[in-house]
């Protein structure tokens, strides 16, 4: 039996902002369709998008350039370093501060990009591979 999901509980939907699957909370439905979220990550609000659903491949609609199928697989790519990393990180997880100093393998939850692991520190800086891209950010390293 299918649970019956209502506005304010959360779901797995793309976001057309962070260009990732994330939890989503429902913010509107018509009947039993859920037809508005807000994404948890980035707080975009937009159309509810399942993308086992509308996954589009070779054949099935992907007008896709050979190029353009291609430019997508550094994306899975960074996630697969990003899951991998999350799993072997030895370091404190700790809340982002730019005011704060970091050391490489700390786990950084950031409000915004979510949770990342610190590569490389320099200074005033450090390194983090976020779930979507590596991004440099300020820091009180010295």
């Amino acid at each position: 039996m299918e649970k019956k999901l209502s506005a304010g509980e959360e779901v797995s939907s793309y976001c057309t902002r962070c260009k990732l699957d994330l939890g989503h909370i429902i913010i509107a439905m018509v009947g039993q369709k859920i037809v508005k979220v807000q994404c948890r990550t980035c707080g975009s609000i937009h159309s509810y998008r399942n993308r086992e659903t509308t996954k589009r491949t070779p054949g099935n609609g992907d007008r896709r350039s050979g190029a353009a199928r291609k430019a997508l697989e550094p994306v899975r790519t960074t996630i697969d370093k990003w899951e991998a990393g999350m799993a072997q990180a030895k370091g404190r997880e700790l809340s982002y501060d730019m005011g704060q100093s970091f050391q490489e393998g700390d786990v950084i939850a950031h409000p915004l990009f979510g949770k990342g692991i610190v590569l490389r520190t320099h200074y005033r800086k450090c390194d983090v591979l976020f779930r979507d891209k590596e991004r440099t950010l300020a820091a009180a390293n010295t």
